[in-house]
C-alpha cells in the first residue's frame, strides 16, 4: 500500500457555487410561478397510483421529514384531480318512526339535502293549516258527535236494563256515588248501613252476602260492556279522522312526492311520513288549538313536530367536484361525527336532529387528509377511523360506549356506506412503528409514498427553485428575486441538503427565507430580492438561534472551556462533537486524551466505564483493539494498557466520528510521538484503517474554526476530514475566505495512515520486505514500544534463577530443591 500525503483543499471544493447564468432570467418575474410538485417525482407516483386503485385498503401514507411540503403537494395534487370528478351526494338522517333510538340515513343527489329539509318544512307548515281545518270542520265535528252520541245511549240503556233488574231484588241496590255505580245491601228494598247489616239473623246476611256477589259479578260485565262500547266509540272516531286526515295528507304529500319522484329512498320516506302524519293527526290539531287560545306550549311540546323534520348533515355543492378535506383536530368525534344532547327538566335528551357530521362524513366519495401523530395522540381516534375503513361504513357512535361502565340508552343511527381515500401526513417513525405493530395498518394502507429529504441539484432543479420563489412572491405579495438572489437560495438548499449535488426538499424552511429576505428588500427599499438581501436573512437567522454557540465561544476565548489550538503535544488531540439547541446545531472541539503504558488490560474508554458512552461510541473503541493487534501483534501478543478519555465532556458521548482522533491520540501515547494541537480531525475508523464518512462535516468545520478564530488563528490550523465527505462541504462565506488566504486548511484523508504527516510531521511508515518498519516513523516507533512491553513483561513474569537478578520491581522465587523438583 502506498500511503499518499494529503494536500490542503481549495476554495471551490468546499461549496458548490450556483451560477446565475444558467438560470435564464434576470428576475422572477419573468417566470412562471411553480404549480406543481417537484423533486419528488417517485412519492407522487405512488401517491397517484394510491388514487387511481379503486380497491379498499389503498389508502396512502406519506412519510417524509416535517417542511418538505408533503401536505401542499397532495392536496394540490387533489383538488386539481376533484375538480374532474362527480360531486358526492348529500346525507340526511330522519326519525324511523318507531321507537326513535335508529334513525335513517338517507342520500340525495348533492346540493339537494337543504332542498329537501325546505320541502319538508314547507309540508309540515301547510298540515299545520289544513289539518287542523279539516279536523274541526262542521261535518267532521257532526260525525263525531253523532259517533259520541250514539256511545253514550248505548251505555245509558245498559244502565238502566241493570237498574231495572236490580229493583226487583229484595236484598241488593243499586247506588250512586261520585265514583260511579256502586252494589250495595238492602232490607226490603231499602239500603242498609253496616249496624243494620249485622243486627239481621245470620241466615238472612248469608242470603244478602250471596245475592250481592251474583249482582257484583252482573254489574262488572255491564260495566266491561259499556267500556267495550266507549272503546268502539274511540276507535270510530280515529278511524273517522285518519279518513279525514288521508285526504289532507295524501294531497300535500303527494306534490312533494312528485318533486323526488327520481329519488326512491326519498320517496319511500316521504310514504312513511305520511302514515305517521296521519296516525298522529291530532298532533296538529292540539298545536293549532293552543296557539290559537294564546297560551304558550310547555317546554317538552315546543317542537312536537321534531320527528318529522330533516336532519341534513352533509351539504355538496353540485358543481363542486369532489370533496378534499384537511381534518386538523382528528379528535374520536370530529372524525366520526357526534350526537350532541340537549337539556330539559334538568335531564339530558337527544333524538336525530342532534346528530352532527364527522370528517368522515364530509369526505365521503372524495378525500381525507390527515396527520399521523395527531390521529395517534387523540382517544379512541385512531381506533374509529379503522374500524370505518375496514367494514367501509361510518357508524356513529358514542365515546361513552367505550369508555362507561354503565350502559346508557342513546341513538344508534344507521350506519352511512363510505366511500373515501385516506392520506395519512407522518414521519418514518411512525410509519415503520404501525407497520411492524399494527395488522390492521398493513391492511387499510397498502401504499407507501415516500418523500425524500433531498432532490437532484441540477439547472432543472436550480431553476424549479426559482419557479418556487416566484411563487411565494406572488402569493404572499413580496419583492421578485434576481437570479443572484436565487443562486444564494439554492446554495442554502444545498446546505440544508448536506451536499453539493442535491438541493432540499424542505421547502418550509426555504419558504421562511426568501419571506425574510423580502423582508429586508422592503426594509431596505428595494425593488428586487438581491443576494445581499438573502445573505443578510440568513445571517439574522443564525444571530436569533445561536445564543448557545455565543455563549460557549465565550467559555472557550475565556478559558473556562480549555481550547488550546497551537503547540503539539503528545497523546492529545481535538476532535469534534456535535451540539443541538432546538433548531440550531453547532459544534465544539473536545480534547481527546490518551495514556498508554505495560500491561494487559488493552484499550480502556474511560466514557464507557463511567456509562457515559454510547452504543456506537463503544463500538468505535473497539475497533481500536483490532486495528492495533493487525497492525502490531503479528509475531508477539499485545502487551499494552491504555486509557481514551474526553477532556471536559460531561454528557452522554454517541456516535463513532472521534473514533479516528481516538487512535491518533492513543498512537501517539505508545509512540511518543507529538501531535500539533491545532489540527482537528474527525472520522469514523475501521479494522483495516480506512477512515470512513460521518455526518455533519461543514458544521464540524465551521465549529472548529470559530474556536480557533477566539483564540487567534495562526495559519496552520484546519481540519482532517474523510475524503468520502468532499461531496458533503457547503461552508459558509467566511470559512471559505479563510481557506483562501491560508489562514485556515482542510485535509481529506481516505487512510488512517495519511494523517500522520499533517499532525506529526512524521510518516507512518511502511513495511520493507522483510516485514520491517523504518525506526523514525511513527508505526517503526510505536511496533518497537510494544515489542519493549512484550519483552518487558515475559521478563516480569520468568522466575528467578541463580545468578540472576530479576527486572526492577519484578517479582523473585526461590530456587526450587530437588524435592520440589521431584514431587513436580
Amino acid at each position: 500500500m502506498t500511503i499518499r500525503t494529503p494536500s490542503s483543499l481549495k476554495p471551490e471544493q468546499l461549496r458548490r457555487a450556483c451560477d446565475p447564468a444558467t438560470l435564464n432570467f434576470k428576475t422572477t418575474a419573468e417566470i412562471e410561478p411553480l404549480r406543481e410538485a417537484i423533486g419528488q417525482d417517485l412519492a407522487m407516483r405512488a401517491v397517484r397510483f394510491g388514487l387511481d386503485v379503486e380497491h379498499p385498503g389503498y389508502n396512502i401514507f406519506a412519510l417524509g421529514l416535517p417542511g418538505s411540503g408533503r401536505a401542499t403537494m397532495i392536496r394540490q395534487l387533489l383538488e386539481d384531480r376533484a375538480k374532474d370528478e362527480p360531486a358526492a351526494p348529500d346525507w340526511c338522517y330522519v326519525s324511523d318512526f318507531g321507537a326513535g333510538r335508529e334513525p335513517n340515513a338517507l342520500e340525495v343527489p348533492a346540493g339537494r339535502g337543504p332542498e329537501l329539509h325546505g320541502d319538508v318544512e314547507r309540508l309540515l307548515a301547510d298540515l299545520q293549516a289544513s289539518l287542523p281545518k279539516a279536523l274541526n270542520s262542521d261535518e267532521f265535528r257532526k260525525k263525531r258527535d253523532e259517533i259520541a252520541e250514539r256511545a253514550m245511549e248505548l251505555q245509558r240503556k245498559m244502565i238502566e236494563e241493570f237498574q231495572k233488574r236490580v229493583e226487583e231484588e229484595p236484598y241488593v241496590t243499586l247506588l250512586q256515588t261520585p265514583t260511579g255505580f256502586v252494589v250495595a245491601p238492602a232490607f226490603g228494598k231499602q239500603p242498609i248501613d253496616d249496624q243494620q247489616f249485622q243486627n239481621l239473623p245470620e241466615e238472612q246476611r248469608e242470603q244478602i252476602l250471596k245475592r250481592r256477589r251474583e249482582v257484583e259479578k252482573a254489574f262488572a260485565e255491564v260495566q266491561r260492556r259499556v267500556r267495550e262500547a266507549e272503546l268502539n266509540a274511540r276507535s270510530e272516531v280515529q278511524k273517522l279522522q285518519r279518513t279525514e286526515a288521508s285526504d289532507v295528507v295524501d294531497h300535500c304529500v303527494g306534490r312533494v312526492e312528485h318533486r323526488w319522484s327520481s329519488v326512491p329512498d326519498v320517496v319511500q320516506h316521504l310514504e312513511r311520513l305520511a302514515k305517521e302524519i296521519v296516525e298522529n293527526a291530532e298532533q296538529f290539531s292540539d298545536t293549532q288549538d293552543e296557539s290559537e287560545s294564546g297560551q304558550s306550549l310547555p317546554v317538552e311540546s315546543e317542537d312536537q313536530l321534531a320527528a318529522y323534520r330533516v336532519n341534513v348533515i352533509v351539504h355538496n355543492k353540485p358543481d363542486g367536484g369532489a370533496p378534499v378535506i384537511h381534518e386538523q383536530n382528528p379528535t374520536y368525534h370530529n372524525l366520526i361525527g357526534r350526537i350532541e344532547h340537549r337539556v330539559q327538566f334538568g335531564t339530558m335528551v337527544t333524538d336525530f336532529s342532534q346528530i352532527t357530521a364527522g370528517a368522515l362524513h364530509r369526505a365521503n366519495g372524495g378525500y381525507l387528509i390527515l396527520e399521523a401523530n395527531n390521529v395517534l395522540q387523540k382517544p379512541l381516534a385512531w381506533a374509529g377511523l379503522k374500524n370505518a375503513l375496514r367494514t367501509q361504513a361510518i357508524r356513529l357512535e358514542e365515546m361513552l360506549e367505550y369508555t362507561s361502565l354503565i350502559a346508557t340508552t342513546t341513538l344508534k343511527p344507521e350506519p352511512i356506506p363510505l366511500s373515501c381515500r385516506v392520506i395519512l401526513i407522518g414521519d418514518p417513525y411512525t410509519y415503520y412503528l404501525l407497520h411492524a405493530f399494527d395488522d390492521d395498518f398493513r391492511e387499510l394502507f397498502k401504499v407507501k409514498a415516500d418523500f425524500s429529504p433531498y432532490m437532484t441539484r441540477d439547472a432543472d432543479g436550480e431553476r424549479a427553485y426559482g419557479a418556487f420563489i416566484a411563487a411565494r412572491c406572488e402569493e404572499e405579495s413580496l419583492p421578485p428575486f434576481d437570479a443572484c438572489g436565487v443562486a444564494r437560495v439554492a446554495e442554502f438548499g444545498s446546505r440544508l441538503a448536506e451536499h453539493q449535488e442535491r438541493l432540499t426538499t424542505r421547502f418550509g424552511a426555504i419558504g421562511d427565507l426568501v419571506r425574510e429576505a423580502g423582508f429586508f428588500a422592503k426594509a431596505n427599499a428595494h425593488e428586487v430580492v438581491s443576494e445581499q438581501d438573502v445573505q443578510r436573512a440568513i445571517e439574522e437567522r443564525e444571530d436569533r438561534v445561536n445564543r448557545a454557540e455565543r455563549e460557549l465561544l465565550e467559555l472557550i476565548e475565556n478559558d473556562t472551556l480549555t481550547v488550546e489550538p497551537s503547540g503539539e503535544r503528545v497523546g492529545q488531540l481535538y476532535g469534534l462533537a456535535v451540539l443541538a439547541a432546538a433548531e440550531h446545531t453547532f459544534a465544539r472541539p473536545i480534547k481527546v486524551e490518551a495514556s498508554a503504558f505495560m500491561g494487559t488490560s488493552g484499550v480502556v474508554d474511560i466514557e464507557r466505564e463511567v456509562r457515559l458512552g454510547g452504543p456506537l461510541h463503544n463500538k468505535g473503541v473497539l475497533v481500536l483493539s483490532g486495528y492495533l493487534g493487525e497492525l502490531f501483534a503479528q509475531d508477539h501478543p499485545l502487551i499494552m494498557s491504555a486509557t481514551l478519555s474526553f477532556d471536559q465532556l460531561y454528557e452522554e458521548v454517541e456516535g463513532d466520528s472521534a473514533s479516528a482522533a481516538e487512535l491518533y491520540a492513543l498512537v501517539s501515547a505508545i509512540a511518543d510521538v507529538p501531535l500539533r494541537q491545532g489540527i482537528a480531525i474527525t472520522g469514523a475508523l475501521n479494522q483495516k484503517g480506512d477512515i470512513q464518512p460521518i455526518g455533519a462535516v461543514s458544521t464540524k468545520i465551521e465549529g472548529f474554526y470559530r474556536a480557533c478564530r477566539r483564540r487567534g488563528l495562526t495559519g496552520e490550523q484546519g481540519v482532517i476530514i474523510p475524503a468520502r465527505n468532499i461531496p458533503n462541504l457547503v461552508l459558509n462565506d467566511e470559512v471559505i475566505e479563510a481557506v483562501r488566504q491560508g489562514q485556515f486548511h482542510i485535509w481529506p484523508i481516505r487512510q488512517v495512515e495519511e494523517g500522520w504527516e499533517v499532525l506529526a510531521g512524521m510518516p507512518a511508515g511502511e513495511r520493507d520486505e522483510h516485514g520491517d518498519l523504518p525506526e523514525d516513523s511513527v508505526y517503526g516507533r510505536t511496533a518497537a514500544k510494544l515489542l519493549e512491553w512484550a519483552r518487558g513483561w515475559r521478563e516480569f513474569g520468568r522466575p528467578v534463577r541463580k545468578g540472576r537478578q530479576p527486572p526492577e520491581g519484578g517479582p523473585t522465587e526461590e530456587e526450587p530443591s530437588e524435592e520440589k523438583e521431584a514431587a513436580k
